[in-house]
């Protein structure tokens, strides 16, 4: 499920995604709605991926930690994977991410 927008701030040769330096912000209802579809499909494995959001304080992992949250309060024997960008190395960032009930860590080494 790829989260936080279609729009990347980074603009990797490789990608075919579309770029800004200011995309549209997040939308606040995402991690709720994406939980009530996750628990409606009755998978027991799920993938959460994004684009880049330079533009945020904290790169967007505040929206993945509430989005895991979410889909585990929905669908708690669900696993979770969170394949995301490096949050420029922010270590706060990351451990919001990290300390959050997900299964899976991974990153894109590319970006």
């Amino acid at each position: 499920i790829m989260l936080l927008g279609d729009t990347c701030t980074r603009g990797c040769r490789f990608c075919a995604v579309k770029t800004s330096s200011t995309p549209p912000p997040p939308d606040a209802f995402e991690p709720f709605s994406t939980a009530k579809a996750v628990s409606e499909w009755g998978v027991s494995y799920v993938v959460l991926t994004s684009v880049d959001r330079d533009d945020l304080p904290d790169g967007g992992a505040a929206h993945f930690a509430l989005t895991v949250e979410m889909i585990k309060r929905t669908t708690p024997d669900i696993r979770v994977e969170c394949l995301v960008s490096d949050f420029q190395g922010d270590e706060a960032s990351i451990e919001a991410l990290a300390t959050s009930p997900l299964d899976v860590y991974a990153h894109n080494v590319e970006t």
